[in-house]
């Protein structure tokens, strides 16, 4: 009859309105989370490039302390082997307490012998590092002023400790050796023509046997070689063009990539 049918048709209207309303936000609730997890994707993605650059610079210093950390151990280790073979030669060669005696007294000064012999290695090092590092180039020697200060003059008036010296000496020299392996981009500010102006340059050093720069109008240009009492910057105009390009491939700034060429001086 038409009351039974009245409640149904309703309850039927009802059923199929809420599973409408249902479907609606499931397919809200879909889109929201697609692009939540494109969202999150990209992130992680970020964080893993981020990641990998950071491991490939710290495996590159890695390299280079490891390398400072093997000399030394070989340098006392080699002193180490010496003392043992000297200490058996007269343990197998002792009998009785004033044999013992003599033993300890050869085993003091060989260690004797072997800290004058450490002390004067590490001194030869200290004298050629600072024999070099006026022809290290400006950037570097700011980097490694806080070694350098620490190399004494006069290793006779010196409190640092003799382990603490040549951990100073092997720092400069691998640093020295980082920085000569590669090109290092700087900005700086140099004096052209009568050395009155002042003008800012782009500057890539070559390792550490040369440099090109050149100002930021490509008017200024000029190559920079070590000398024994430091680097030598000689103004050259005519490489400006070149400098400016080479200088902007290297950048990045241009999407030119050519071979440009550049004056070099093998020595």
């Amino acid at each position: 009859s038409m009351r039974f049918r009245t409640p149904l048709l309703i309850a039927t209207i009802c059923l199929l309105s809420v599973a409408s309303s249902t479907a609606s936000q499931a397919q809200s609730a879909a889109g929201d989370a697609g692009r939540g997890s494109v969202s999150a994707f990209r992130s992680k993605m970020e964080k893993w490039v981020e990641t990998r650059q950071i491991l490939s610079e710290e495996k590159s210093d890695w390299i280079v302390e490891k390398e400072s950390l093997e000399a030394t151990r070989d340098l006392l280790r080699r002193e180490r082997n010496d003392l043992r073979a000297a200490i058996k030669e007269f343990e197998e060669t002792g009998a009785g307490a004033d044999e013992e005696r003599r033993e300890l007294l050869l085993e003091r000064a060989e260690l004797q012998r072997s800290a004058e012999g450490l002390r004067g290695r590490v001194r030869e090092l200290e004298e050629r590092v600072l024999a070099i590092a006026p022809s290290l180039p400006d950037p570097l020697r700011d980097r490694l002023e806080l070694l350098l200060v620490q190399i004494p003059e006069d290793p006779e008036s010196t409190n640092v400790a003799l382990g603490q010296r040549l951990m100073n000496v092997l720092g400069v020299l691998a640093q020295a050796e980082k920085w000569n392996s590669t090109a290092t981009f700087v900005g700086e500010t140099r004096s052209v023509g009568d050395g009155e102006q002042k003008v800012q340059v782009r500057t890539l050093y070559w390792g550490l046997g040369q440099a090109i720069y050149v100002d930021t109008q490509g008017q200024v240009a000029g190559i920079g070689r070590p000398t024994a009492d430091g680097w030598a910057f000689i103004d050259d105009p005519a490489l400006a063009e070149e400098a400016q390009l080479f200088l902007d491939i290297y950048e990045g700034n241009v999407d030119t990539i050519a071979f440009v060429p550049m004056p070099v001086d093998l020595r």
